[in-house]
């Protein structure tokens, strides 16, 4: 008989590098490094985007022993999904009796509640990825966040900012539920196996003395893109050679206005639209600068992986950002919804290669304290405690 905990792992989706992003990656790679011997992990989606990225993932899930489980079709109304979601998973479940259910996410989070009421009580889970969840939503974001402390065995934020947030709720110091601080961490293993050492200046058809810089995020609100392209339009006033590569996708007409904006700011031949990439590693790694503008984060995993390979970084002074790039230290932060300082910043990490070089090596040794078995460590702990 198998006596290991059953831990179902419930993300979005398999759309790492597509329409997903940092939260789906950090959620299998913690999939695979908890304790198969103690432990039992299911890989479960609320849905099934049928996109090729897909069953990449699946199959590299499966190779080592993680059960893979879908929800339905993903569809463009998102209400009735998670509804759907939710009714298709609670039959899985049923059948599947995972011990704990891992919510990660904002939608997975509420799908997670509504399925540790209706199916066997497992205990709930819930890891809060990002300061500012349902930013068009607002009343949706204060349900959830009163109903998480009442319904949710622990709660896990991957920064300082998000836990000194879920331990402010009144509902949380009322419940005494747990909110635990486990940071967002990288394989660092893996994180280098995956360089193919592919060029992306050849891909592109640049000489090496073009400044490369890049961004690498869906393209939504969070991320601040608009204020990325502002910022790199003054720049090539400076330095008119520069090339500026966008890795992502995004839902709905978000991606034709950006493309316009880069149109309106006389950018059509310096912006690089390279969409959902498999070998975003190694895009990361080609370039001179890697550029983060987000409006908020959690714990962004890019730069994680971008300090991982020694690329620096310029990026917006946000809480979760700020816990990784110190300024002046491991990279260069600059205010949020400020393009002006964003291009200095830039600017700096292209012309000061000493600079570029001091904060490289800084931020690698920085990086080697979020690492993904420090996670699953921690996580490995808390499951035993409410399974105790």
């Amino acid at each position: 008989m198998d006596k290991r905990i059953t831990v179902a792992q419930l993300i979005p989706g398999l759309i790492v590098g597509d329409l997903g992003g940092g939260l789906e990656l950090y959620s299998i790679r913690l999939a695979q490094a908890i304790d198969k011997n103690q432990f039992r992990v299911q890989m479960v989606n609320l849905w099934r985007f049928d996109r090729p990225i897909e069953r990449q993932w699946e199959a590299e899930l499966r190779e080592t022993g993680i059960d893979v489980y879908y929800g339905p079709p993903f569809g463009q109304r998102m209400q009735q999904s998670v509804v759907q979601a939710w009714h298709c998973l609670r039959l899985q479940l049923q059948s599947l009796q995972p011990d704990i259910i891992h919510a990660h996410g904002e939608y997975a989070g509420i799908v997670g509640m509504a399925l540790s009421l209706t199916t066997h009580r497992p205990r709930l889970i819930r890891t809060c990825h990002t300061l500012l969840e349902f930013p068009r939503h607002p009343p949706l974001r204060f349900v959830t966040a009163a109903l998480y402390p009442l319904l949710a065995a622990a709660q896990v934020g991957v920064s300082t900012a998000i836990v000194d947030n879920l331990r402010s709720n009144p509902l949380a110091r009322l419940a005494r539920r747990p909110v635990w601080l486990i940071n967002n961490g990288i394989d660092l293993q893996r994180v280098l196996k995956r360089r193919t050492r592919a060029n992306l200046r050849q891909e592109l058809g640049l000489s090496a003395d073009i400044p490369l810089f890049g961004l690498v995020g869906r393209l939504t609100e969070q991320k601040g893109i608009p204020y990325a392209l502002q910022a790199f339009a003054l720049l090539r006033k400076r330095i008119p050679a520069a090339v500026f590569v966008i890795v992502g996708t995004g839902y709905g007409e978000k991606p034709q206005a950006l493309q316009a904006q880069a149109a309106a700011l006389e950018l059509e031949r310096s912006v690089y639209w390279l969409g959902a990439r498999a070998d975003a590693i190694d895009i990361i790694a080609s370039l001179d600068v890697l550029v983060s503008a987000s409006l908020w984060e959690g714990l962004p995993t890019v730069i994680l992986e971008a300090m991982a390979v020694g690329t620096p970084v310029a990026a917006t002074d946000i809480p979760g950002t700020r816990e990784l790039i110190i300024h002046e230290q491991t990279g260069l932060l600059a205010p949020p919804r400020d393009p002006a300082a964003l291009a200095i910043a830039m600017e700096r990490l292209i012309r000061d290669h000493g600079l570029a070089q001091r904060l490289v090596i800084a931020a690698r040794k920085h990086v080697t304290q979020f690492t993904i078995n420090h996670a699953a460590r921690r996580y490995e702990h808390l499951y035993h405690l409410l399974m105790s």
